[in-house]
């Protein structure tokens, strides 16, 4: 697997190998930073550069990151890029070695929880920031739109924005977003985006005995 695939659907291996959470961060730091170094992931995450080694051979087993000696200083220097822009989950059935479901469950369920505390938190920023009570720029947005979609629709979509941030990011490589502010600057964004039927807020919550359910 080469470095800039397109999204790559999520394997069992991949999933038990970020099943820890500080394998997480790291690849999440990873991706944003585009390449880095034991040291550098180190003192962005504040944990031990040896730690972070071992997990960054963790995940390179897992064929999530890989190697790009074109940019290390001798053969000694090792410096690490995601193997892909960004993971999916795929479809249902597509792993034969979890036919249950049960790492993809996992899986899931530890982003479930902490999307909640992202969201909680970004929330909580809102009404500071807009009720006047924390100055300076907000460190969260919130867009959301409406559609009506068919399946092949919605797949469209999907496709669109898949393009989106590698082609923002290979933007920002190469320096064609202006920005007032320095690169030291820079902290990482997350960006989640999450599509779902409006019929899952009512099946979610009992149907029609639902308090979301208007009628």
């Amino acid at each position: 697997m080469s470095n800039n695939d397109s999204l790559v659907t999520f394997t069992t291996p991949m999933l038990k190998a970020i099943a820890n959470p500080l394998r997480r961060k790291i690849l999440n730091t990873l991706s944003a930073m585009g390449s880095a170094r034991a040291a550098d992931l180190a003192q962005a995450l504040n944990v031990p550069a040896n730690k972070v080694s071992f997990h960054l051979r963790e995940l390179a087993k897992a064929e999530m990151i890989i190697e790009v000696p074109e940019q290390a200083r001798d053969k000694r220097d090792r410096v690490w890029a995601t193997a892909a822009e960004g993971y999916t989950t795929g479809e249902a059935g597509e792993r034969e070695d979890d036919p249950s479901g049960m790492v993809m469950g996992a899986y899931l369920g530890q982003i479930v929880n902490e999307e909640q505390r992202r969201l909680q938190a970004a929330m909580l920023h809102g009404a500071r920031h807009y009720s006047g009570d924390e100055a300076g720029e907000a460190k969260a947005r919130l867009m959301t739109s409406d559609l009506m979609l068919t399946v092949d629709e919605l797949n469209e979509l999907v496709r669109r924005l898949e393009k989106v941030i590698p082609a923002f990011r290979e933007d920002l490589k190469n320096g064609k977003i202006d920005s007032a502010q320095p690169a030291q600057e820079r902290e990482i964004w997350h960006v989640m985006t999450l599509l779902n039927a409006e019929s899952l807020l009512n099946e979610s919550h009992g149907g029609d005995r639902s308090p979301q359910n208007p009628k």
